[in-house]
């Protein structure tokens, strides 16, 4: 093991020499307790030292995970109660060949009432030759019984076809209880089948009431009313479907493609010595750019301490070219996000890397190959992600840089702890400070957060930021999503000397979005010629279910209590109203629920020249994983 200690080590110093040019430390910036830095002078120079933590920054901590003690709560009780009685559905369901014929007394009641679920009236909402979507038309008017659940399931999975590949699942995020033994819940149901040609999904939201006399019986349904109704379906025409997986092919000279992306973090943290600081949240990003000048965008990824970064070079055939180690971009340094972007106005594509330690700034020379400009420590916490605009218009590209969590060394009396805690947790305001870095030519860029205001409101946890001119005034504003709280809107204003000041204005407009912000996207999605805004965010079906009910946080205001219930509500659409407001249209438009969300872009993904959502979801996965996410 000692071979690797010396070269992990060297490894660090050597990053550590690169962004060693000013050695004085970050005396200047004093952490307020409301989130505010207080400058004793203005900060002109980006601070280079740090104390380095040798461990991984990442989620994993013993006392982060703890097995919790055991839940008395009787709402949650029931939840596990119906989700098995769910469970043995979804199982009469897909075993079903043509005609669901299963014995189901288990779960429905001695005065059950049955209703069809499929509703009478519908509207095609969109349609070509490939794709069709068909929606019920609300509310969902079902008066006239019939013979029982056998019936009602076979009616609503009738357009699916014959059983081939069926998967059923139920999810229920909402419950209410009364004394009398009686339940109401309700559920989202999701059945799909894969046919030759075609793929179909039913989604469907089912306000369910229960009978349930104790805790020791299982709930039994008494009646399901359905709130919504969607039918589906993706045809693959000349073997040619809407999205095609292409991973394979297009990776087919990546000969180490396997060993390295199909093995889980569990696989290498047991592998890779803990001093190259390889994190265990999966905290990863990629970059998209023409870095060779071929006019065809290659693909930058960012991978966990101890693995090499990955340059993929496209090829006109759709294959790649691994490019890293020629490139003089794979570095093993636990790297976080990258950006491809012409920062010195030589019309090629520059990288800049956010690693756990600080910023890699790469210059192109216009083939692919990159030379390392300069290195720059961040002391106070490490860069999440990053983001570049023209902010003053002097024809240059600024570097926004996202932090997340404070360093160790950075957090008082409690230098152990693997991350700041958030604090409160649905509104912290104890994270890491963002820097605003003001390109000044000749790879020399100034910190110039503080002067140009942007220091109000930045201790929040950022995973995400995008610039765009929401308010059409001729400069870039600023979005900033936060996880465990709100978000910034940063408006591009000038003082009365002409001099860019950002100002926080985000509450007024509407877009604080108090939740677990992961993402950010810009388009006009309603065609009136402004930007609209998407954020992603977590919907949890468990938050939606506990924070409604009495026991929750006994005793905390409606303002907190009202927190906690938005931190699980899901993603967020703002519509622009164009008087420099906006409108929360996430429930209304349907646009809510993606899971946990981390990246979310609008993309016209028919080339119907409508703004469509591209939601990824999901977090660190097992074997067993269910799916939740």
């Amino acid at each position: 093991m000692k071979p690797t200690s010396q070269l992990s080590t060297t490894l660090l110093l050597s990053f550590i020499l690169l962004g060693c040019k000013d050695p004085s430390s970050n005396k200047n910036l004093m952490p307020s307790k409301k989130g505010e830095t207080k400058s004793k002078e203005s900060i002109n120079k980006i601070t280079n030292a740090a104390t380095l933590p040798f461990k991984p920054i990442g989620l994993f901590d013993e006392t982060l995970h703890a097995e919790p003690e055991a839940n008395s709560w009787k709402v949650e009780k029931f939840n596990e109660l119906t989700n098995e009685q769910f469970k043995k559905l979804e199982k009469a369901i897909v075993s079903s060949s043509n005609t669901l014929n299963a014995e189901l007394n288990f779960i429905v009641s001695n005065n059950f009432t049955p209703y069809p679920l499929t509703p009478k009236e519908t509207v095609e909402i969109y349609s070509d030759e490939k794709l069709r979507i068909i929606k019920a038309i609300e509310p969902i008017k079902n008066d006239q019984k019939v013979s029982g659940l056998n019936t009602m399931l076979n009616e609503l999975i009738s357009p699916l076809g014959k059983t081939t590949k069926f998967k059923t699942k139920f999810k229920t995020f909402n419950v209410s209880l009364n004394k009398n033994g009686q339940a109401k819940s309700i559920v989202l149901v999701d059945i799909s089948n894969q046919k030759d040609n075609e793929l179909i999904s039913i989604k469907s939201e089912w306000t369910c009431y229960w009978e349930w006399l104790s805790e020791s019986t299982s709930p039994k349904l008494k009646l399901i009313n359905p709130v919504n109704y969607q039918l589906s379906s993706s045809k693959t025409i000349n073997k040619q479907s809407l999205f095609s997986d292409c991973t394979k092919s297009v990776f087919n000279n990546f000969k180490d493609f396997e060993n390295q992306f199909n093995r889980g973090i569990d696989y290498w943290a047991s592998r890779i010595e803990n001093r190259y600081g390889i994190g265990l949240a999966g905290w990863h990003g990629l970059a998209i750019g023409d870095a060779n000048g071929d006019g065809i965008d290659d693909i930058y990824i960012c991978e966990p301490g101890g693995l090499p970064n990955k340059l993929f070079i496209s090829k006109k055939n759709g294959q790649i070219i691994d490019a890293s180690s020629l490139s003089g971009t794979d570095f093993r340094i636990q790297s976080q996000s990258a950006i491809f972007i012409d920062f010195d106005n030589d019309n090629d594509q520059d990288l800049i890397i956010a690693t756990t330690i600080g910023l890699i700034f790469m210059e192109n020379d216009g083939n692919g190959n990159y030379s390392k400009k300069r290195a720059e420590l961040i002391p106070e916490s490490a860069p999440m992600c990053l983001s570049a605009s023209d902010y003053d218009n002097d024809g240059d590209l600024d570097i926004f840089v996202g932090c997340y969590s404070l360093r160790r060394s950075s957090m008082e009396g409690n230098d152990s702890a693997i991350l700041a805690r958030p604090i409160p947790y649905h509104d912290a305001n104890n994270g890491g400070r963002n820097l605003l870095l003001r390109n000044d030519q000749n790879w020399n860029f100034t910190n110039i957060t503080v002067d140009v205001g942007l220091d109000k409101n930045n201790r929040r946890f950022t995973l995400a930021s995008s610039w765009a001119d929401y308010d059409m005034d001729g400069d870039q504003d600023l979005y900033v999503a936060n996880d465990y709280g709100r978000n910034n809107l940063y408006r591009n204003d000038s003082d009365k000397n002409g001099k860019v000041i950002f100002v926080d204005v985000a509450a007024e407009t509407g877009v604080e979005d108090m939740s677990a912000g992961m993402s950010v996207s810009w388009a006009d999605a309603d065609l009136d010629g402004d930007l609209d805004l998407y954020v992603s965010n977590m919907w949890s079906s468990a938050g939606n279910r506990i924070a409604y009910q009495r026991q929750f946080m006994k005793g905390a205001d409606e303002e907190s209590l009202e927190g906690f219930r938005r931190h699980a509500r899901g993603n967020s659409l703002f519509i622009n109203l164009g008087n420099g407001a906006f409108k929360d249209s996430s429930l209304q438009s349907g646009a809510s629920m993606g899971r946990w969300s981390w990246g979310s872009r609008f993309a016209d993904i028919n080339n119907d020249g409508l703004q469509d959502i591209l939601v990824s979801n999901g977090f660190i996965t097992q074997p067993e994983d269910s799916g939740d996410l």
